[in-house]
């Protein structure tokens, strides 16, 4: 099979253009792996860089039926059952600030705005 100058020209300029294209590629990557290895990570909106409120006291559930509510005599945001765990983060006399940790199913739950 015979090539001529033309077609041995075009293939050397294809095996150039693959290989400037492999090298950018390759640049790309490195400079990706690096910026991901070396650039401090942006806070959630979960951690929001603050640390979790220390707990002053555990206390647990005493009634059969408790409401949680968003501020003293406050919105109502839900029940806890008699034997719930809580983290007293705040004691405001009457009125106690805790934090709940438990489960909830997925389907059960939309996106929030804020």
């Amino acid at each position: 099979m015979k090539i001529n100058k033309w077609e041995e020209q075009r293939s050397s300029e294809a095996s150039k253009s693959t290989l400037l294209l492999v090298g950018v590629m390759g640049v790309i990557l490195i400079v990706s792996l690096l910026t991901y290895v070396f650039i401090p990570k942006v806070p959630t909106e979960q951690n929001q860089g603050m640390p979790e409120p220390k707990a002053i006291a555990a206390r647990s559930v005493k009634a059969v039926r408790e409401n949680l509510r968003l501020s003293p005599n406050g919105t109502k945001l839900g029940e806890l059952i008699q034997g719930a765990e809580l983290k007293v983060l705040e004691d405001r006399g009457a009125w106690l600030r805790v934090q709940v940790e438990g489960w909830i199913w997925k389907e059960s739950t939309s996106m929030s705005s804020s």
